[in-house]
């Protein structure tokens, strides 16, 4: 945490300009990298539509999300892990869903959950690292992660256009100059900046005045004048409390108070366009049960939390899609442990407007001679999975390729764009 202020004797802030520029940097504003992104020049995007991109950090097991129980050789590779097929919610004719989505029953009925197989990193390496970085990146020799890149083509917009609920931001926001890390809207504001409302304002009053002659172009111009304008519009949505829609319930950890928080946001017309969160304990090598166990309860939490996300929205939910993403699946066979450890193709999940439900992409089965080293290969690239999901924004081809350089788009089908 940046501490830069100076208190004097008496007591009251009296902030340096570089403490000041120090602690603007703290709210969750990133250095600029403007000298390696592109320029806006014109936008096509559809105002008012949100993407929000989940994270699922140790490579959650895709088999045991989206299971293929019709496939002849499931059982077997799953040991005592597998999910009989009679507890399935069925997908289609080869995939269910496990059982602890059962939440999710009233968007899938309406045809708002779509699912990819096999989908993930092109030329992974099975470690969380090395994959996770090269997944945020989005494209080999990049400086700037995928959803910065992504930002440079949308329209300009409010000072919570882009936010991360929790933690860091993420590579894939590196060189953001203008998103926003939270722990929720009612803790927001700037570290080292006092912990009085009115040592905060005071702070802001002073930062203001030291540049509100400066010009566009100074390096800290437009980090201050997004900073000071989340701090203030953060202040005025704490100051009201937040109610969920009418039966509406987050289960109470880390993914449904996210969120609660993202969809408060929305609802109030903050203006956010892109959302950034991340979950974790997907790691499964030990332990990983079946119908119930370690990661059927995360699945349910999971579950319950984008359910619940999607019904506090209301009529709102139209304009928002949600995408989970992970840094590689798990194998197809079980260990020693009752886990199942790194391998190649996950599930990604398409949820919300956007979404055309039913199971999307290319798939070959869990037969040995489809496997690469007893793990579901990567047979659809991420990229094209997102690349539905930006084009639903209203983002043409061309923009695509600027948020994904390189990328032979090729759409997936999970989006109506």
């Amino acid at each position: 945490m940046v501490q830069n202020l100076l208190r004097p004797p008496g007591g009251r802030y009296a902030p340096s300009r570089r403490g000041v520029l120090a602690a603007a940097g703290a709210v969750g504003i990133t250095a600029s990298l403007a000298s390696v992104l592109p320029v806006r020049v014109a936008f096509a995007d559809t105002p008012g539509r949100t993407l929000v991109v989940l994270s699922l950090r140790g490579g959650m097991d895709g088999l045991n999300a989206l299971v293929p129980g019709a496939d002849p050789n499931y059982a077997g590779l799953r040991a005592d892990i597998a999910i009989p097929t009679g507890q399935l919610i069925s997908m289609d004719r080869t995939f269910g869903l496990h059982p602890a989505y059962a939440s999710l029953r009233p968007l899938l009925d309406a045809g708002k959950v779509a699912a990819v197989p096999a989908a993930g990193l092109l030329d992974n390496s099975r470690s969380h690292f090395q994959d996770t970085f090269e997944l945020e990146i989005g494209g080999d020799g990049q400086r700037s992660g995928y959803l910065t890149r992504l930002l440079s083509v949308l329209s300009p917009g409010s000072a919570f256009r882009a936010v991360q609920e929790g933690g860091s931001l993420p590579t894939a926001y590196l060189g953001a100059t203008e998103a926003l890390t939270l722990n929720g809207i009612d803790n927001f504001k700037a570290s080292g900046w006092g912990e009085s409302a009115a040592e905060q304002a005071a702070t802001s009053a002073v930062l203001g005045t030291l540049f509100a002659e400066a010009d566009a172009a100074h390096p800290y111009a437009r980090g201050v004048a997004t900073t000071l304008a989340a701090l203030t519009a953060g202040r005025e949505i704490a100051a009201k409390p937040y109610t969920p829609a009418d039966g509406v319930t987050y289960p109470d950890e880390g993914l449904g108070r996210a969120l609660r928080d993202i969809a408060r946001l929305i609802k109030v017309g903050s203006g956010v366009r892109v959302a950034a969160l991340e979950t974790g304990g997907y790691d499964t090598h030990v332990g990983q049960g079946g119908v119930t166990g370690t990661l059927a309860t995360l699945q349910k939490r999971q579950g319950d939390a984008i359910a619940a996300f999607f019904a506090d929205l209301g009529e709102k939910a139209a304009d928002v899609t949600l995408v989970t993403i992970q840094e590689f699946g798990r194998r197809a066979d079980t260990n020693g442990n009752g886990g199942t450890d790194h391998g190649g193709g996950g599930v990604m999940f398409v949820i919300g407007g956007g979404a055309v439900g039913g199971v999307h992409g290319q798939w070959r089965g869990l037969a040995p001679d489809q496997l690469d080293d007893r793990a579901v290969p990567v047979l659809n690239d991420y990229r094209n999975v997102l690349g539905d999901a930006i084009r639903w924004l209203g983002m043409s081809q061309e923009q695509l390729g600027t948020v994904f350089p390189g990328l032979a788009y090729t759409p997936v089908g999970v989006t109506a764009a």
